[in-house]
């Protein structure tokens, strides 16, 4: 019985053991309650001079934040702003807010920025990306260094301290909010009530069911606007810059990744059409290091395998790969379910800009 079972649990596809576990860990869950309420209660927000985007989830990993906070920052940029993207920075090698990158400057390697802070600063290279603990003080920093129009914090949901004009909900449109329990008896940061922060809720992932099919299915709000997308690949990217790259798509691969929902990930590769021969899933946010990518490599051989993918979020993370390793990641882009979605996402925004506003 290990925590993937567990997780498996949440969403109602693991063991009876694993459900009987999730059940059994209630009363772990009230004193989680508890500990959050009470951290939430001593948190006073503060404003900044800055319009302030948050997109974050109620649930732990996997619900595609990355990508959205991406395309957030390209539908800002496309009006003419300067945006800044704050992140935590999970498991980056520094502590402290620091600067990732800023348009024509040089860049915070991937260990010191953390995975995810440095895939949205290759993938946005005309916005600042800074990384800090206190989104708080890495707003200032940026403010002070950069003088961006407008900052959009990635996973910042739970993180009150810092004032927000808009805060974005991911949900993943499968997954939802799993068994609607809090952690550990369930996926759940904080209790559903706290959608009353929300101001926009995103469904990711989507595919045949409608946005209004997911809001019921679900149970949102009806107070809360929503809109649909899905992550669609344009292609295949090379190294630690990920580069694109023309060569013909590869057919038989070997699969690794190192995110929350590697299974969501497998299947995706599916559907585009790649036979997995093998397939290994690491923990979140792990560094596929030598010695993980040398099995890799090994299973490529012994499969015979045209390559080995990954997704951008590791690949970015892997140095000096082995010599003849073809090493590809699909690039994935949002698109949004319907012209109605995106209109509705693209009136939040300009709202914000605008300057309208949340009540603290």
């Amino acid at each position: 019985m290990g925590l993937v079972d567990l997780q498996a649990a949440w969403y109602g596809q693991g063991t009876l053991l694993g459900r009987v576990l999730s059940a059994g860990l209630s009363p772990l869950a009230l004193a989680y309650r508890a500990g959050q309420a009470a951290h939430a209660g001593a948190q006073r927000p503060v404003r900044v001079d800055r319009p302030v985007i948050s997109v974050g989830n109620l649930t732990v990993g996997g619900s595609g934040k990355t990508p959205l906070v991406i395309a957030l920052v390209g539908l800002l940029e496309a009006r003419g702003l300067k945006v800044a993207v704050l992140s935590r920075g999970y498991r980056r090698e520094s502590k402290g807010s620091r600067v990732v990158s800023v348009p024509g400057g040089s860049a915070l390697d991937v260990r010191a920025a953390g995975d995810e802070p440095y895939l949205i600063a290759l993938r946005c290279p005309n916005a600042a990306v800074v990384v800090g603990e206190d989104r708080l003080d890495a707003a200032r920093l940026v403010i002070e260094t950069w003088a961006p129009d407008v900052l959009v914090c990635d996973d910042a949901f739970g993180h009150l301290r810092l004032a927000r004009d808009l805060d974005v909900v991911a949900i993943h449109a499968r997954r939802g909010f799993g068994n609607r329990r809090l952690l550990p008896a369930g996926p759940l940061r904080e209790p559903l009530a706290a959608l009353r922060r929300a101001s926009l809720a995103v469904f990711t992932h989507c595919r045949a069911r409608s946005t209004a099919e997911l809001r019921s299915g679900h149970a949102l709000p009806d107070s809360l606007p929503a809109a649909s997308c899905r992550f669609e690949p344009v292609g295949l990217v090379a190294g630690q810059g990920l580069e694109p790259t023309s060569q013909p798509p590869p057919r038989r691969i070997v699969a690794a990744c190192a995110i929350a929902d590697p299974q969501g990930f497998f299947e995706d590769l599916r559907r585009q059409g790649f036979e997995l021969v093998a397939r290994t899933a690491l923990r979140d946010h792990q560094r596929i290091g030598r010695r993980e990518l040398a099995h890799l490599a090994r299973q490529v051989a012994l499969h015979g395998a045209d390559a080995l993918v990954v997704t951008e979020k590791d690949l970015v993370k892997i140095e000096d790969p082995p010599e003849g390793l073809s090493l590809l990641a699909p690039r994935l882009e949002v698109r949004w379910a319907d012209q109605d979605g995106r209109t509705l996402v693209l009136a939040a925004l300009a709202g914000v800009v605008a300057g309208e506003r949340k009540e603290d």
